[in-house]
This record gives structure tokens, sequence and C-alpha cells, in this order.
């Protein structure tokens, strides 16, 4: 899982932030945690503070590991901080994978120029190279040796070129090594709904279909139905062919059926697309998401028993959201809840109590913000 995230010169973090992970000695709700990092987190944070920038620089390795990633066109004009002199984004990932502490450091001059890199297993570093510099790597991972060490002035990551060229030794560091490039393709970021209804994502392109086809496909109609009206939607869904004669989901009502993409409302239209992705923690295609305002258009009910959802998953996942009714120690962990504005920080680092379960977290955070 990812441990530890620092970030500077991307979009608005002009200065190094650095979000850590790790839990502290509660002994409830220890879904919440594994092996000492936060599985589960939230975060909140007054609105332009970076919230959804923390989410995008997150999933950047992304952009550079994964062949033919899906994401938000505007980091191809709205990359790096605007602040003058400006020439890097720098990005520090530490990692806990398969008992291997790993640390992944880069900088980028924009989504797919990256300047230097350099991989640390074990507290021994791997792989190294510096184009300020030289174009010459550090490649030091058994079985590698025969690689060419002059990479050149190419963009390509040093670590999709050791993994692409090399046939490894079978060795421990071969296996964190390709533990933590599986770990990076299914990190995933995406929102439930934006203004133009449709769902946007950074993460592998995993060929997106209507959402509808993709339930179909998953044979998951039923337990989509069984899904809504557990959300209070009480509703039957049935598959018929549309006026394109391509099957899709119906509501059918009796005497009538209505298409779900045109009849849902938005709040239905968004659990369907968190559906979608719920299909892809269950078949453990995803590793770590970041699900941005994931209760944007929810009732506070609904948003608790989605938190409830999300946390009996495997992967990681951090949400981001505005509503305090869901920062209850019923939920998660009083080290879960995180305050991002200028620093991120958990709760329990921001007031002066040691909190319990009994505490009411909600009403301490609003004493904080008042």
């Amino acid at each position: 899982m990812l441990h530890k995230f620092s970030v500077k010169n991307f979009r608005n973090f002009s200065e190094w932030l650095t979000f850590d992970l790790s839990s502290q000695q509660y002994e409830f709700n220890g879904k919440a945690v594994r092996d000492g990092v936060i599985e589960h987190g939230m975060i909140y944070g007054p609105n332009g503070g970076g919230k959804s920038n923390l989410g995008l620089a997150m999933v950047d390795p992304v952009l550079h590991l994964i062949d033919s990633p899906s994401y938000l066109n505007t980091l191809d004009t709205n990359y790096l901080n605007g602040k003058p002199g400006v020439e890097l984004a720098e990005f520090v990932f530490e990692f806990r994978i398969d008992g291997a502490a790993i640390e992944y450091r880069y900088g980028k001059k924009s989504v797919a120029q990256l300047v230097y890199e350099t991989l640390i297993i074990n507290d021994t570093p791997v792989l190294n190279i510096d184009r300020r510099t030289s174009t010459k790597a550090e490649i030091r991972l058994p079985g590698a040796e025969s690689l060419k060490s002059d990479v050149g002035d190419s963009n390509i990551s040093l670590l999709k070129y050791v993994h692409n060229n090399a046939l490894l030794d079978d060795t421990p560091t071969k296996r964190q090594f390709e533990a933590l490039l599986d770990f990076i393709e299914g990190m995933v970021f995406f929102r439930s709904l934006t203004p133009t209804n449709k769902g946007e994502y950074v993460g592998k392109n995993i060929g997106v279909k209507r959402l509808s086809q993709s339930i179909i496909d998953g044979g998951s109609v039923k337990e989509f139905e069984k899904f809504l009206n557990q959300a209070g939607i009480e509703c039957t869904l049935i598959v018929d062919a549309n006026n394109n004669g391509e099957k899709s989901i119906y509501f059918d009502f009796g005497k009538t059926k209505l298409e779900f993409g045109s009849a849902a409302s938005t709040g239905t239209l968004s659990l369907g697309i968190f559906y979608f992705w719920w299909l892809r923690f269950q078949s453990k295609q995803v590793t770590f998401a970041y699900i941005d305002e994931f209760d944007a258009f929810y009732h506070h009910a609904l948003a608790s028993s989605i938190v409830e959802k999300v946390a009996q998953s495997d992967c990681q996942t951090i949400m981001t959201t505005h509503n305090t009714g869901v920062m209850s120690n019923d939920l998660l962990r009083p080290d879960c809840y995180f305050v991002l504005d200028k620093t991120i920080q958990p709760i329990t680092a921001l007031t002066g109590k040691e909190l319990r379960k009994a505490h009411n977290l909600e009403k301490i955070y609003k004493g904080m913000s008042s």
C-alpha cells in the first residue's frame, strides 16, 4: 500500500506537501487500517484547497508507467505550478509492498516528460537517472546487467524501460519490483459525475463502455438492482434492446419501460458510476482508488452506506467530501479523517484532545473550523 506521499510544484502545490498515511493506536475499526497504514481515508478541506489536485498527483505514476492510460485532458495544459521559475513537478512515493519498503521519486516537466527517477528498495538504490546531468542510468537489478545504460533523452520511464527489456533474475528484489508495478497499474482517480453527467477518471485504460453495457457484460444487472434498492431507490431493472439494437438496462414499470441512462436522476447516475468501479474493486483490478467528491449527489444516509461499502473493499481508498455527517467513529477512525488546508493532517493532530471512540468527531471538527 501507499504509506507516504509528497509533492511539489504540481498544480496548486507550490511547496512540498506531505501526506502521511501512518495509522495510530486505536483498537476499534481495524478494517480501516492494514499493516500500520491507513487503508481507507477521508479528506476534508475548503473549496480550491487542492483535494482534487492531490488525487491527481497521487495517481500520476500511471501516466508514464502504464501503456495508453486514460487521463484528464486538462493535465496537458495545467500540470506545473504557475509561479515564476517552476520547471519541474516533483513526487515522492513511499510504499509498503510484500514486506518491502519501496521509495519511488521523480521529477517531470509535463505529463509525459520525465527528467529524473530514483527507485529504492529496502534502503538500496536499484534504479536512478537524472537527465539534467547525464543520459546514463544506474541499473542495479540482477538480470539487467546487459541493458544499455545510456537511455538518451527519451521520455520513457527508466522503470518501464527495465521492465520491458530485461529478464530479471528471480530474487526477492525482482518480485518486489514487479509487485510495485502491479500496484501502480491498479491505481485510479475518479469522480462520480461532472457537470456533463459523465464520469472522469485517471488510470489504466480499461475500455470503459456505456454504463449499461459494462454491467450487462459483467452479468451484474440483478446485483445492480439490489444495490440500488439497498440505497433507497426502489426499482426493477431489465435488459432490452434500445433504438440502435444494442442491449441496454431499463427501469421496468410494468406497462412501460425507460432506459436507465435517460431516466435516472443525477444521484442515481452517480450511484451507477460508483457501482461500475465497485465491480472493479471486487475483481481486484483496482489497488488504490482516489474517489473525488464521492457523495456530491447523495443523501447523507446514502453517503454513510457508501463509506461502509468502500471500507469492505481490499483496495486502498481515499475519498474527498464536504459532508461532515460521515465524519464518525462508527464508519472509520480518528486517524482516517484528514484536513487539507495548505498542509494535510489527521484531525488527531489538529486538536489537543486525545480522541476516543465515544468522541463526536463531527462536532470537534466544526469547532475547529469555526
